[in-house]
C-alpha cells in the first residue's frame, strides 16, 4: 500500500515537473529565450520581455533572426551552438531596440535531452546597463580626486596673486578717481578677477567638497529663503513660482549653507531657461519607496534606471523628494546623461561646474539627484535627500 501511494506520488510529480520548470524558466530574474532548432522561439521569460519591450505572444513562434534583427550577433551565436553544440559567450554587445540600445551580455547553450540529443539552444541576456554607470561613476570620481588634489595644490597660488591684483586695481580707481576713463577699465578689472575667484572657489568645491554638518535643516525654509533672494530676477523674466510643498515634512540632517547652494543653482539654472513668463514649479513631498528614483510621476518622466546614491544612514520611506521644473526648451536628449560631468555646459559664459557641484553636494548628504525633460515641455531636477534623525 505504501509503495503504491509513493508510485502514485511519483507519477503526480512527474506530470507537473514539466509545468513547474516552466514557471521556474519564465520567472528567472535574467532575460531567458528558448529556441528550437529550427530557430522558432519557444519560451520568452518576463525578464525578457521587460528588457526587449517585446511581448511573448509577439516572439513565440518566430525565429531569433526575425525578433533580434538589429542584433545579428544573438542569431549567429545561437546558430553556432546548433551547429557545433558548444556554449557561445558574447562579454559585450550592443542589444538594439526600437528607440534605444541596451549594454548586455549574452550566452546561448545547447539544450540536451536525458541521451544527449540537442532539442535546442538557451540563450541568456544578461543587462549591463547598471554595471556601466558604476563604472562611469567610478571614473568620474577618480577624475574628481584627481582634479581635488591638483587645484588643491594651486588654489593658494592663484588666489594670493588675484588679491594682489585686485588690491592694486582698487587703488588705481582711488588715485585716479577723476579721470571715468580709468574707473571704467579698473572696474573691468576688478569684475573680471572675481569671476576668476569665483571659479577657483568652485573648482576647490567639486574637487574636494566640505563635509556636510549634521544639523538639522529646514527644507522649505531654505527653498522659500532662496526664491526671496532671487525675487529680482523672478520679476525681471516675469516668472510664476508655484510652490506645492508639504509643510509637514520633518527636517532633513545636512549643513544648510551647503543645501542652499544647491537649490540657488538649480532655480537659478531653471530661470535661466525659459522666456519671459515662464512657470517655475518647486514640489516636496515625503518618498516611501526604497527605489525613490524609479517611480512615474503623473507629468514627469519616469527617470529609467538612475537610481539614487543612498547613504548609509539611510532607510526606506525616509528620503523627501524635492523637484524644481520649469517651461522651458528641456535638455536635448544627448545631454542628459551629460548634464552632472564638469566642464559640461551648453551655456555661452557657464563655467559646467554648477550641476557638478550640485551632485557632489548632494551624494554627500546621502541622497541623490536626477535631471529629466517633463512631458508636456520642459525640464525638471529632482534631489532626494535622506531624512532620518537628526
Amino acid at each position: 500500500m505504501r509503495s503504491s501511494r509513493y508510485a502514485k506520488k511519483r507519477r503526480d510529480q512527474d506530470a507537473t515537473l514539466p509545468v513547474l520548470l516552466e514557471n521556474v524558466l519564465a520567472s528567472l530574474g535574467e532575460a531567458l529565450v528558448l529556441i528550437d532548432l529550427d530557430d522558432r522561439i519557444t519560451l520568452f521569460n518576463q525578464a525578457a520581455q521587460e528588457l526587449t519591450g517585446i511581448s511573448e505572444a509577439h516572439a513565440l513562434g518566430r525565429t531569433c533572426a526575425e525578433v533580434f534583427a538589429a542584433t545579428p550577433a544573438i542569431d549567429a551565436a545561437a546558430r553556432r551552438t546548433v551547429n557545433n553544440g558548444k556554449s557561445q559567450v558574447c562579454n559585450e554587445e550592443e542589444l538594439r531596440l526600437l528607440s534605444r540600445s541596451v549594454p548586455v551580455r549574452f550566452s546561448c547553450s545547447p539544450i540536451l535531452g536525458v541521451t544527449g540529443e540537442q532539442h535546442g539552444v538557451a540563450l541568456v541576456i544578461q543587462d549591463l546597463s547598471y554595471l556601466k554607470k558604476l563604472e562611469e561613476e567610478a571614473r568620474r570620481n577618480e577624475t574628481l580626486a584627481r582634479l581635488g588634489g591638483l587645484v588643491a595644490g594651486l588654489a593658494h597660488e592663484i588666489k594670493n596673486p588675484l588679491g594682489g591684483i585686485r588690491g592694486a586695481a582698487q587703488l588705481l580707481a582711488k588715485h585716479f578717481v577723476r579721470q571715468p576713463e580709468v574707473e571704467s577699465y579698473t572696474g573691468v578689472m576688478i569684475r573680471e578677477i572675481d569671476r576668476l575667484s569665483r571659479l577657483v572657489e568652485q573648482l576647490l568645491t567639486l574637487g574636494s567638497p566640505p563635509a556636510p554638518g549634521s544639523a538639522p535643516v529646514n527644507v522649505h525654509k531654505v527653498l522659500r529663503d532662496v526664491v526671496t533672494l532671487l525675487a529680482p530676477e523672478i520679476a525681471e523674466r516675469k516668472v510664476t513660482v508655484r510652490l506645492e510643498i508639504d509643510p509637514s515634512l520633518p527636517e532633513v540632517p545636512g549643513d544648510e549653507a551647503q543645501l542652499t547652494q544647491v537649490f540657488l543653482n538649480l532655480i537659478k539654472n531653471a530661470l535661466e531657461a525659459m522666456d519671459d513668463h515662464g512657470t517655475l514649479t518647486i514640489v516636496t513631498r515625503m518618498e516611501t519607496d526604497f527605489h525613490i528614483m524609479r517611480r512615474p510621476d503623473g507629468d514627469l518622466r519616469g527617470a529609467g534606471d538612475g537610481g539614487a546614491a543612498v547613504g548609509p544612514s539611510a532607510a526606506p520611506g525616509k528620503f523627501q523628494r524635492i523637484e524644481i521644473a520649469d517651461t522651458g526648451p528641456g535638455f536635448a536628449p544627448s545631454d542628459l546623461q551629460r548634464v552632472f560631468e564638469p566642464f559640461f555646459t551648453r551655456k555661452a559664459r557657464g563655467t559646467g561646474l554648477g550641476l557638478a557641484i550640485c551632485e557632489r553636494i548632494v551624494a554627500a548628504h546621502g541622497g541623490g539627484i536626477k535631471a529629466d525633460n517633463r512631458r508636456r515641455g520642459g525640464a525638471v531636477v529632482t534631489v532626494t535627500l535622506p531624512a532620518g534623525s537628526v
